[in-house]
C-alpha cells in the first residue's frame, strides 16, 4: 500500500483532499475516533507521522501520511494479523513452565 499515490489513496478511502495539513482534531474526525485517542497514538508512536514546528505546541499531520497509515492496516480477513501481535494464551489453555534446578530449598 505504501507505493500508492496520494490520488490513489484518496480514491481508495473515499477522501476529498483539503490541500493543507490536518490538525489532531481533524485526524480524529477523519478516523472516527476521540481526539485523545490520536494524542495517545502519537505519544506511543503508533499513529501516523506528525509534525510539530519548533517553538510551537501545535501538531500537524500530512493528509498523505494519514491516508497511507490507514491503508497500511488493510486486511482481507479477520484472521489476518500484523507482525507486532503477541499471542497471549487464554486461561483455560494452561501454562507450561520450564523447571530448572533441583527444586530443593536450602
Amino acid at each position: 500500500m505504501s507505493d500508492m499515490t496520494f490520488e490513489q489513496l484518496c480514491e481508495l478511502l473515499c477522501y476529498t483532499p483539503k490541500g493543507r495539513p490536518l490538525s489532531s482534531a481533524e485526524v480524529a474526525e477523519l478516523l472516527s475516533v476521540h481526539p485523545i485517542t490520536v494524542d495517545q497514538w502519537r505519544v506511543r508512536g503508533d499513529g501516523p507521522r506528525y509534525f510539530s514546528p519548533q517553538g510551537t505546541r501545535r501538531v500537524w499531520y500530512s493528509e498523505r501520511d494519514v491516508l497511507a497509515w490507514m491503508a497500511s492496516g488493510e486486511k482481507r480477513s479477520t484472521s489476518d494479523v500484523t507482525g507486532d501481535v503477541v499471542r497471549i494464551p487464554a486461561p483455560w489453555e494452561g501454562t507450561r513452565h520450564a523447571v530448572s534446578g533441583s527444586g530443593d530449598a536450602s
